[in-house]
This record gives C-alpha cells, structure tokens and sequence, in this order.
C-alpha cells in the first residue's frame, strides 16, 4: 500500500490542484466564514470526535462542531467550506488545537477549525482507524487501511514509507466503536431504547461514538436523531439536535430575530418546520403536531404567532406557540385550488394563489375566491389598500372593493407568467422568467430589463432590499441595483449549492432557500 502511495504521489498533486483550481473559479469571490454559512439535514452521523473543547461530528451534509464550554453550537463546515464529498467512517480530536482528523472512504482529512483550513490525502481502500500518539501529539496520526496501520506525518500528504512503529498502549489515543462504548456505560446500555427512539416512535441506531472521560460524558452519533450527549455518572442524556428537517430548503419566513424553514420531505426524512435564530446556535422543530405528508412546499407567511404554510395540497395553518396546533384548507374549506402557489397579507387574513384562481382566508376562517378561477396565480404583493396579482396569462391588479382582479394594460412581456413580485420604496418590481421590469411610482410606465442567462438563469423569486431587489433563480443569486442599473452576482454552484427557491433579507443578513439547503448570507458581505 505504501509503495502505491508514493507512486501516485504526483498525480495526488495534480489533482488536488485541479480540484481546487475548479472550485476557486466557480467562486466570485473569497468567502470568511461568518459571511455565509450552509445549513442542512445533519440528523444523520457517521463519526464523532470529542476534546475537553470541542465535540466534531461528522454527517453526511457537513461538519457539526459543538463547544462545551458554551453549551452551543458553531457554524457548520458544509460543501461551500470544503467538506469532503466522500463519507467519513471515523474521526478524532486532534488536541493540540481546535482540529480534528477524518477516516474518509477514499483517504483522510484534517479540519483546523482555527485556521479554517482543510488538508486531504488519498488512501486507497480507505481509512477505517485513527490513533494518537499520547507521548508524541505534534508528530502526526497512525491511519488503519485494508493493509494496516501507517504513520502520516504532519504536514505531509502521504503516509510514511516503510511499516509503521506503533506507540506503546498505554500510550494510544484512538477511535471507539458505539457497541464497545455502550459496554463500557452502563447507563447508556439501560437507555438505549428510549434514546433511540424519535417523536414518531421510529426507532433508529447509534452509528458513531466518541467520550470524553475527564467530563465522564458520552457522546453518541446515530442514523437520523443527530447527536446524544450522556454523562456516565448520572445516566442523564439530551438529543443535541441541530440542523434542518430536510435537507431541502423550499421556503423561508421572518420571525423574531429569525427565521423558519420549511423543505419537501423526501424518502424518510421529517416533517415540519424549522426555527433558526440569527447566530444558528441552536435550531427547534415544530415536528410532532406538524406533518405536510409527502406535499410540495411552496411558500410561508409569517402573521404573528401564526405561520401559513402554501403546499400543493392544500394551505396550513400552524401556530408557532404551544404544541403547533395546525389546521388545512382545502377545497372542502372553500378554496379555489388545494394547489397553492403563493402567499400575502390580508387586512383580516391571508391572500391564497392556487393553480385556479385566488381565495382569501379571513380571521374568523371563512374562505372566499375572487373572480371565475381557472388562471394560475404564481405571485402576489399587498399594496396598501391594493392586491397585485401575477397569474400565468400576465400582471393584474386587484383594486378595493372589487371582487377579481383586472389585466392591466403594458407591454407584452407583462402578459407572459409573473413568477414574482416585490415593492422596493415606491417602485414595483415584477418578474417573468427571464426578465425584470419595473414601474414608475411617478408616470405608471414600466421599463423592462433581461438580467441575462449567465446572471440567474431561470428566475424563481424576489426580495426587497434597501435600494434594490434580491434575484433568485436556477443557477444564481443577484442583487439589482434599480437606481443604478447594475446586477451584483452569486454563482451556483460555487457561491450558493443549488436553485434557489425562496429568499428574505432581514439586515444584518440574507436568508436563502435552495435545494440543499438554507444559506445565511451576510448582507454587507454581498451587496454593493
């Protein structure tokens, strides 16, 4: 094995250059940590590494770091950070620093937290086992692959030559196996079951284990729940869940220094909402009484201790307080389509887009739909007293005290589908596919522009900003600068992961929704 590895020595090289060269240019610019942070479905664990400081682990969406001292979660390191793509099987503190060392299916990897730095080797068959020395900890780690143990010195890319000398036992710092760690906790033996079983009362499995013995604490990864802190002593133990239900992003709503996140739920994966402070040291679901089945998230609306919900099956209503009463519009409730679309405020209740036709739903939940249906509403904006409407066949403006809403009279563009609208100041901003338009407060008259196939690609969603407009699309995220004329862009997928689906600024940050996950962008950090 060691003589392959000093064969291929160049061509590791190579393409580790390659790799970074790539992901570097897809980039449109060099990114601090706190300026944008990826948070996805970190439920499931595959290996776990606990300091007197830290307690690493490793998911399949990225790196999860937890500080003790604090009680608290840091920002996750995903993709965007340099995560590795290849599954981590083991992990261990590396504690002559806030670092850790990763068993990866194709070789190892080492993150340096306080650097914010990741180093890779390529290993074939893998690397299973990881050791310390406890006489020698700057010298390096033993790596365990299908030929055995190696010694990778620091620094180096590349296991030493020749076999490796392994340090005497006692002297040995090495990974644990959950089952070997259960025997040695009485407790967590007793609790196993109940630790392992979620708020569906689905049962699942430890898959990772790591202790740290001068705290006498346990920590437990497993293959949905997340992390499981227990304490040896006291057989006491909390599920330090963190991270999205989904690891989908479909919608995303202001709350009160936060934000909630809805996402599609695919296979096995839970249902619910997700809330996220601003600083994201910690996340609470609303998973128990909230359950969307397999139904397509659309939009979220936020209305005080209230938050609607738009799927393609109907409309929900979940109460954010207390044990997340919800309710369901559907079409037996009155509503023009349980295919819902968008969403916006009402004077006394909610404005409903759906696949035929828009409905409001007062207070009181009465429901009742504006003009005949049948036309696709696929945005809406409150002005004041005034609901803009765009539908599949063009822009249309709902006035008070009429009962559906009326075409109005503009250039062709704003007769094709209007995916979004927003209001910045005076100015109404609409959006079709792939152009951008806005009107006049003054005059009435609309000018319209293409940001461009390379900007955004197919554009999905709009948000209002100090100034300008937010653009999400397919392949990009944008901020127009109405006054100016100029677009500043995010590339997917070297800035954002996937397609954007839904977006909010809420200074200090920009929140984004896309398809693998929600991104907290800082919004002095992207802006002009």
């Amino acid at each position: 094995m060691l003589g392959q590895l000093r064969a291929t020595r160049p061509a590791i090289l190579v393409l580790l250059t390659s790799v970074l060269s790539v992901s570097l240019s897809a980039q449109t610019r060099l990114w601090r940590p706190d300026e944008r942070v990826l948070l996805s479905d970190f439920s499931w664990v595959t290996a776990v590494a606990a300091s007197n400081w830290r307690v690493y682990a490793a998911t399949r969406h990225g790196l999860l770091i937890y500080d003790r001292g604090a009680q608290a979660w840091r920002a996750p390191v995903t993709a965007l950070d340099g995560y590795p793509a290849s599954l981590a099987l083991v992990a261990l503190a590396d504690v002559t620093g806030n670092a850790v060392w990763l068993g990866l299916t194709d070789g190892w990897a080492r993150y340096d937290e306080d650097l914010n730095r990741w180093e890779r080797g390529y290993v074939a068959g893998g690397v299973r086992g990881l050791m310390l020395d406890n006489q020698d900890l700057a010298g390096g780690v033993y790596l365990r692959g299908p030929s055995g143990w190696a010694h990778l010195s620091r620094g180096a890319l590349s296991p030493d030559p020749g076999p490796a000398r392994l340090p005497p036992g006692n002297a040995r710092v090495t990974t644990i196996d959950p089952e070997t760690a259960l025997q040695q906790s009485p407790s967590a033996s007793a609790f196993r079951s109940l630790m392992l079983t979620d708020r569906r009362l689905q049962s699942h499995r430890f898959t990772a284990a790591s202790s740290a013995p001068l705290q006498h604490e346990l920590y437990l990864g497993t293959d949905g729940i997340g992390l499981i802190k227990m304490e040896d002593i006291s057989g006491q133990w909390d599920v330090l869940s963190y991270g999205l239900l989904q690891s989908r992003a479909d919608a995303v709503a202001a709350g009160a220094r936060g934000v909630w996140v809805a996402g599609t739920a695919y296979g096995g994966e839970r249902r619910g909402l997700t809330w996220l402070p601003e600083d994201l040291s910690t996340t609470t679901y609303l998973e128990s009484a909230v359950g969307f089945g397999s139904a397509e998230v659309r939009r979220m609306l936020g209305v005080g201790d209230v938050m609607w919900v738009a799927t393609n099956a109907g409309l929900f209503r979940v109460r954010t307080s207390g044990a997340g009463d919800m309710r369901r519009f559907d079409l037996g409730s009155g509503l023009a389509s349980e295919d819902v679309r968008c969403l916006a405020p009402a004077p006394d209740g909610v404005w409903v887009g759906t696949a035929h036709g828009l409905s409001i739903v007062t207070a009181d939940d009465r429901v009742t739909n504006f003009g005949s249906g049948g036309t696709t509403i696929l945005s809406l904006l409150q002005v004041r007293e005034s609901l803009w409407v765009g539908s599949a066949a063009g822009l249309a403006l709902l006035a008070p005290g009429e009962n559906a809403p009326r075409f109005v009279d503009a250039d062709a563009a704003l007769r094709s589908p209007i995916v979004a609208l927003a209001r910045v100041g005076d100015t109404l901003v609409a959006a079709t596919a792939d152009q951008l338009a806005w009107r006049d407060p003054a005059g009435g008259q609309w000018t319209l522009m293409r940001p461009g196939a390379s900007s955004v690609g197919a554009i999905t969603v709009l948000a209002a900003d100090q100034g300008g407009v937010w653009v999400g699309g397919s392949i990009g995220l944008a901020f127009w600068s109405i006054g100016r004329s100029t677009f500043r862009s995010l590339r997917v997928p070297g800035d954002l992961p996937a397609t954007i689906r839904d977006l909010i600024a809420l200074p200090p940050y920009v929140w984004v929704a896309t398809d693998s996950g929600l991104v907290r962008l800082r919004r002095d950090a992207v802006r002009p």
